[in-house]
């Protein structure tokens, strides 16, 4: 849906609006990209170019061999690998349970749904670095055994989101009812209409839900750093950590990392854009 619909343009404060509104994409859309872009650019210039002044643009001269040799410096591959097995299993535990719970309190509504709903609101108020300890305690002895250096202590610190049941509750009450009750008519099940009506239509509202949570788990640092002391086990952001603090890294070899700690998420944006552009009008917003 267009910001200014074609009448309002015809005005003049809707020809003042649209002016104003393309002025400040035009200011802002490139100040957000180029940090990106630089990171981009630098992963493949000389130590010395990283850190002149004046600055370069584009490297002088593209040393495409950067990339492996930070790989075997510092042998990322696993911790690139821990991080995607926890968004992965974050991913599909989470979107389960929140699909489960929303459709439950948004439309079955069995009693006592509506406290349900607000206690899983209340839990995002609170700061998820106050968690950090008592997660660990609680994974130093989880049902008689002991997570502490276990991916699965992330993953199930991450697998429950009290966000994405809210958004995909949402986005469940915006669906129309007679359509549900004509399946039910039909002798669908409740699984059923779940399966074949609901998620089919939730595709975009799915897409917003997994690229969140994608961003969430891949850019998280202290939980990982708490709970998974070995360095075999660190994720790429605990390793990138760990190798700055070292000061064994130079510049363009930094460019590198941080070039591994946000070309994925790029790429998922890039991928799932159409589906979240639909998820963000169609969802929460609708009311």
């Amino acid at each position: 849906m267009p910001a200014l619909q074609r009448v309002e343009m015809k005005s003049r404060k809707g020809r003042l609006t649209y002016g104003v509104i393309m002025t400040i994409l035009c200011v802002g859309i490139p100040m957000q990209v180029f940090p990106y872009i630089w990171i981009l650019l630098s992963m493949f210039k000389a130590n010395k170019e990283v850190r002149a002044i004046p600055p370069t643009f584009f490297p002088n001269k593209w040393l495409w061999e950067n990339i492996p040799q930070t790989f075997a410096k510092y042998h990322l591959e696993q911790n690139i690998l821990n991080s995607l097995l926890l968004c992965v299993g974050v991913i599909l535990i989470q979107v389960t349970i929140s699909t489960l719970a929303a459709y439950a309190i948004s439309k079955l509504k069995p009693k006592g749904s509506k406290w349900v709903m607000t206690f899983f609101l209340g839990t995002m108020m609170i700061n998820s670095q106050a968690l950090a300890w008592p997660t660990y305690i609680m994974f130093t002895n989880f049902f008689g055994v002991r997570m502490i250096d276990n991916l699965w202590s992330l993953i199930l610190s991450f697998s429950a989101w009290a966000w994405a049941i809210f958004i995909l509750k949402s986005f469940f009450d915006s669906l129309p009812q007679d359509l549900l009750e004509s399946a039910r008519i039909d002798g669908a099940s409740n699984a059923r209409v779940l399966w074949s009506i609901i998620m089919p239509l939730s595709k975009p509202v799915y897409s917003v839900v997994i690229l969140n949570t994608f961003m969430a788990c891949y850019n998280q640092f202290i939980f990982p750093l708490i709970l998974l002391p070995d360095s075999k086990n660190w994720t790429i952001m605990v390793r990138i950590y760990a190798i700055q603090g070292t000061g064994s890294a130079t510049w363009n070899q930094i460019m590198v990392l941080l070039g591994c700690a946000t070309v994925p998420v790029l790429i998922c944006y890039i991928a799932a854009q159409k589906y979240i552009v639909q998820g963000i009008s169609m969802s929460g917003l609708k009311g």
